[in-house]
């Protein structure tokens, strides 16, 4: 449909939520002239502005200790579009598909949420692990450590992350496979597992690699029975969301030695209090909810959304647009 200068979303009213907006704001500004473009860099004022501005339009990050802010954006009347900085949208579900258009971030930090999973798989193969419990303890215990070559790795959830994921992952010569909600063929893959066959994969992967977002189906996904599941002395890492993962069972597989080793970018409580036992954990790696955290990356988001807005004031179809009951 082409552009009709008569409507709303010729000059939309974009409100931009974030505590540094100086960062892009004045690029978006000189991209689309006609829109309104206000800010918010405030939790606590946020329905004030809200109620002032009534955009048509929000692009909203997560900052502060807080989580996203998603009753009070959700209660704003008009709110056609709203766009956030981020992949996973557990903490935006859920919303009325009739009244509102939602899209999300997917794909800004693909690359580097799979350099991450590639650099946690072959620590852990190295023992990375063990040689950052002697280090701390100034122990020096020389070992022989496990090769990667020909291991696989099961990944579970297959989006842009889990793609280039996988992609890296053959590169480096790892066999790869995973389960998804849709089991169809995918390149760099050697075979695809749906969802009911989750515990089978488990039992014949060297390497479990996590990045399905949260839904009510995912959410204690990975419990007591499907750690026991795993193949004895397999290597687990997340870098998903936190409540996919039942941590007291992770732990106990970790003490039993039914894996190996693990890594995770994500817990359920964030940020992980200092009495938390996971800190404890034998052959645990804890890492502050990083892998999708690179210089550069709020610039790129911005693009992703501009390039978005000019969709949307040209009546076109937006990219990334995520679906309330499904959850992604």
């Amino acid at each position: 449909m082409g552009s009709n200068h008569n409507s709303p979303r010729a000059a939309p009213r974009v409100l931009i939520f974030f505590d540094h907006p100086e960062e892009f704001l004045p690029r978006l500004a000189a991209r689309f002239p006609s829109a309104a473009f206000s800010a918010c860099t405030n939790y606590d004022q946020l329905p004030a502005r809200l109620a002032q501005v009534q955009p048509d339009v929000i692009f909203g990050f997560k900052f502060e200790p807080k989580p996203f802010p998603r009753a009070d954006i959700l209660a704003s009347e008009g709110l056609r579009w709203l766009s956030v900085a981020f992949a996973g949208i557990d903490g935006v579900v859920p919303w009325d598909e009739q009244k509102l258009i939602v899209t999300n971030a997917s794909g800004v930090a693909a690359t580097e949420m799979g350099h991450y999973a590639l650099a946690a798989i072959l620590g852990l193969f190295q023992g990375f692990p063990a040689s950052f419990a002697g280090q701390a303890a100034r122990r020096w215990r020389y070992r022989v450590n496990r090769s990667a070559r020909n291991a696989t790795l099961g990944i579970v959830g297959f989006g842009r992350s889990g793609r280039e994921i996988a992609r890296m992952a053959r590169a480096v010569g790892l066999r790869v496979v995973v389960c998804r909600t849709r089991p169809e063929p995918a390149e760099d893959v050697e075979a695809v597992y749906a969802t009911n066959q989750l515990h089978e994969m488990l039992g014949l992967v060297d390497v479990t690699v996590v990045c399905a977002p949260l839904t009510g189906a995912t959410r204690d996904l990975f419990d007591r029975a499907a750690f026991q599941a795993m193949k004895p002395g397999s290597y687990f890492i997340n870098i998903a969301r936190g409540a996919i993962v039942d941590e007291e069972s992770l732990i106990e597989a970790l003490v039993s030695g039914q894996l190996a080793g693990a890594m995770l970018d994500v817990v359920r409580t964030e940020p992980l209090p200092s009495s938390s036992p996971l800190w404890d954990a034998p052959n645990l790696l804890i890492t502050p909810h990083s892998s999708s955290e690179y210089e550069g990356w709020v610039g790129e988001a911005a693009t992703m959304f501009a390039d978005n807005l000019e969709r949307w004031m040209t009546d076109r179809p937006l990219e990334n647009r995520v679906r309330s009951a499904r959850g992604y």
